[in-house]
């Protein structure tokens, strides 16, 4: 692996605080869209059930939220299993300035090129 762990870490605090932030604003945005009414319920309700509740409303800004969420969150777990920075893919080296353009890219540019050629 050319680059090491240790320029991966420059990404992993700004991501896991994007997180925390993504997850706040979602549950602030169920509520003040009325999804659900009940600030208690928002706060334990596991936060996969809330994207998926935010993805199939149809308001685009909770869809964006949640597609994003779910994005960094991989990029998080991606940190805890050693491999960060590496395409979900074909699981080559994801080009560091990609990364820093978005930290919670999951492909590299061959695959996303690719990917987008097949679906869209």
């Amino acid at each position: 692996m050319a680059m090491t762990d240790m320029n991966y870490k420059n990404f992993q605090y700004p991501l896991e605080t994007e997180y925390l932030s993504l997850a706040e604003q979602l549950k602030n945005e169920m509520l003040i869209n009325h999804l659900n009414n009940n600030t208690t319920a928002v706060n334990n309700t596991d936060l996969n059930d809330l994207i998926v509740m935010a993805k199939s409303s149809f308001i685009p800004n909770l869809f964006d939220m949640a597609i994003r969420l779910e994005k960094v969150d991989a990029a998080v777990c991606s940190f805890k299993l050693g491999m960060y920075g590496l395409c979900a893919d074909c699981e080559e080296e994801i080009e560091y300035s990609d990364l820093e353009q978005d930290p919670a890219q999951p492909r590299c540019k061959a695959c996303r090129e690719h990917s987008r050629y097949h679906h869209d």
